[in-house]
Parts: structure tokens; sequence; C-alpha cells
């Protein structure tokens, strides 16, 4: 049922089995009515908001303005051994560097730069102010400068 909708609606045939999925995702992480009438129509209904954020994340990022890479000759962009293993090593190097940091600056590090929070949503997350949020970014940023210096 769910394909059959998105096969009609969907700008790009070949993101149908996506769009089911991120139905079936967006179902897993919201409370659902316990007594449905009609369970084809509560998922069509999500289907449809799913293909809305679809368009609005196609729009925002001018999906249709990107170049196919059918013709790229990908041979040119191999990574040498040495950038992989220099990548591995700054990676475990961080991994190191972020454990070392007190755990609140751990934290304020992780919610803005990994997932892309806002300093102030940071700072309400962790009930803390404003100020205090921006602190310990840039003190995890500093110290984070510091331990992988080498690798710039």
């Amino acid at each position: 049922m769910l394909s059959r909708f998105f096969v009609r609606h969907a700008p790009d045939q070949n993101e149908v089995p996506d769009l089911v999925q991120d139905v079936f995702l967006k179902l897993s992480k919201t409370d659902v009515p316990d007594p449905l009438d009609n369970p084809g129509n509560y998922m069509i209904s999500v289907a449809r908001s799913v293909l809305i954020d679809h368009y609005r994340r196609r729009q925002v990022r001018h999906a249709a303005d990107h170049g196919d890479l059918d013709n790229i000759d990908l041979e040119s962009t191999d990574l040498s051994v040495e950038r992989v293993l220099d990548s591995k090593a700054m990676a475990q190097r961080m991994q190191e560097a972020l454990l070392q940091l007190p755990e609140r600056t751990r934290d304020v590090f992780a919610l803005r730069t990994l997932r892309g929070m806002k300093m102030a949503e940071v700072a309400r997350t962790l009930q803390i102010s404003l100020s205090s949020a921006e602190k310990h970014h840039a003190r995890s940023l500093s110290y984070l400068a510091t331990r992988l210096a080498d690798f710039r």
C-alpha cells in the first residue's frame, strides 16, 4: 500500500523504498493512538507527512541541480593507505581527547557539534546558562585543537 502511494507521488521512483522506510521509522518514534479506526488511513497520513518532508528537503538541498556521478572518473579519487591510516589515527586521538574532557564540557561539545543543536538548545537541554554552554564549547574546541594540532 505504501509503495503504491509513493510510486504515484514520489518525484523519483528510486526513492520509494527509502520513503517507505521513513514511514516505518516515523511510526516507530510516534505514539500511535491506541484504538485506530482505520489503520490504512493513518498510514497514508503519515506517508503524506513523510512525502512533504521529503519535498522540503529536496527543495532546500536543490537536488534537481546536482549532476550525475555516472560520468565521473572515480579512479582519480583513490585514497592512499597513508591518508586512511592518518584519518583512523586522528579519529582515535579525537575519541581519546573527548573522553579526557570533563563530562559537562563533553556533553556540550556532543550536543552542539555532533548533534548540531543550537547553543540555546544545548543550554536548555543541560539546564545551564547560555554563557556557561558557550564557555564549555569554547573549552572543548580549544582542547581538541591542541590535541589534534599535528594533524592539520
